[in-house]
């Protein structure tokens, strides 16, 4: 489902400085610009890499089996619930933070729950629902901000702050990690900061010319948006980048962690698909079971999960149902009319907005849109239906979200764990 907005010009406020006042590749209005920062980082999140990565192999089998699993075995032997949204959180960010800045230097929000809540606090107050007034009315924004009202919560700012510096500690810790990996000083892949040294590497490359903290704020800013942001770049004639508050585009907590909580309630809620998925995994031979002699047990392979149909349908499903649910927003050539959607001479400039919710729940598309029902991927298989056009949770095009084999990766893993894990003491 299109939606049209007639809103031709756009000018940055005070608050819109995304990231340390630096552009990435979420804020890049031109194809060329937003072609340099997503060459930055693209090489490390290709498929092939990340199959073949020893460093994320190990840090998922640290993540997985020495905080994950204890966690939930600790919890089970003592008879108490978990909270699953905030642990799923937990999980993913400690999970993407590994992967960027190595795993020694990452978050271990799974073992430390008071930081964890004190990060989310700080994530949501930055990214509040009054972000709406910077954002769509950015110059009523600056005129209420001269007559000494502020329309942004009086927490959003030290939050944002607060993240900042966090974002900026782990920067920190990686380059000194890449500087002992240079040195052949780290023995664990896993503390490799992959991510990190990548677009380290480029910055160096594309502002060879500029001071060290240009370039330390150039690699903070891009890495900020797969952690920390709700962002998403609305163009403007006059600026280069300008900034979205409320636009989803957190790797770490939106796409994988909410998507993750929401994909174990629905499974949770469905005798019959738990059941399926498992003897799918078990037919497969990719059970994981941990004993006192093997604490320790190999994980399945990121290839073999990538052949398993039910939990691909599972997977699929559970991305329909619940993407990120704001508008995917692009604009029209600035230099002519074009038709969308069925309505014609939308005017150069303008911001059109697509919707993933209703583009997965429209039901001229979809039978019974609104339940969760993993079969529906599988029947289109059967009948040679391509299914590629329909499922709309990554975007398309070159701006697709650069980690969809990230998430594809990583939630494989997580699910069939969950599945196939047998604890035997």
């Amino acid at each position: 489902m299109l939606r049209v907005r007639i809103l031709t010009s756009y000018a940055t406020t005070g608050e819109a400085d995304h990231g340390y006042r630096r552009p990435n590749s979420f804020c890049s209005l031109t194809k060329k610009n937003h072609s340099i920062h997503r060459r930055r980082v693209s090489v490390v999140y290709a498929k092939s890499a990340l199959f073949s990565s020893a460093q994320l192999a190990s840090l998922t089998d640290h993540v997985l089996l020495g905080r994950l699993v204890p966690k939930l075995h600790e919890q089970a032997s003592r008879a108490q619930p978990i909270e699953v949204l905030e642990l799923s959180y937990s999980l993913c960010l400690d999970y993407v933070n590994a992967f960027i800045f190595g795993h020694c230097n990452g978050s271990n929000f799974l073992e430390n729950e008071s930081s964890a809540q004190l990060w989310l606090e700080h994530f949501e107050r930055r990214h509040c629902k009054e972000s709406f007034w910077p954002q769509e009315l950015p110059t009523i924004t600056r005129w209420m901000n001269a007559l000494g009202i502020d329309m942004l919560p009086k927490g959003h700012l030290p939050s944002k702050h607060y993240l900042e510096r966090w974002m900026m500690g782990l920067c920190d810790k990686a380059n000194e990690a890449r500087s002992l990996t240079d040195q052949g000083l780290i023995k664990d892949p896993a503390d490799i900061p992959v991510v990190y040294q990548q677009v380290q590497k480029s910055v160096e490359t594309d502002l060879k010319g500029a001071d060290r903290q240009t370039k330390k704020l150039e690699i903070a800013s891009e890495l900020f948006d797969h952690i920390c942001t709700r962002v998403m770049p609305f163009p403007s004639r006059q600026q280069s980048h300008v900034t979205d508050l409320r636009r989803p585009a957190a790797a770490a907590r939106e796409v994988l962690g909410l998507v993750l909580g929401y994909t174990l309630y629905y499974i949770s809620q469905d005798k019959q698909a738990q059941d399926r998925l498992r003897r799918e995994i078990a037919s497969a031979d990719l059970s994981i079971t941990i004993t006192n002699s093997e604490p320790n047990p190999t994980l399945p392979s990121p290839a073999s999960l990538d052949n398993l149909p039910y939990l691909t349908a599972v997977l699929k499903e559970s991305f329909r149902m619940r993407p990120n649910s704001t508008s995917m927003p692009r604009v029209t050539p600035h230099d002519r009319a074009v038709s969308l959607a069925g309505i014609d001479n939308i005017p150069p400039g303008t911001r059109v907005n697509s919707f993933q919710w209703f583009v997965h729940r429209d039901p001229r598309q979809w039978d019974q849109p609104d339940k969760w029902i993993p079969e529906r991927w599988l029947q289109c298989k059967e009948k040679g239906v391509d299914d590629v056009g329909v499922l709309w949770a990554f975007g398309s095009g070159p701006r697709m979200c650069v980690g969809i084999h990230l998430t594809q990766y990583s939630k494989r893993l997580l699910h069939a764990s969950s599945c196939a894990l047998r604890q035997i003491y």
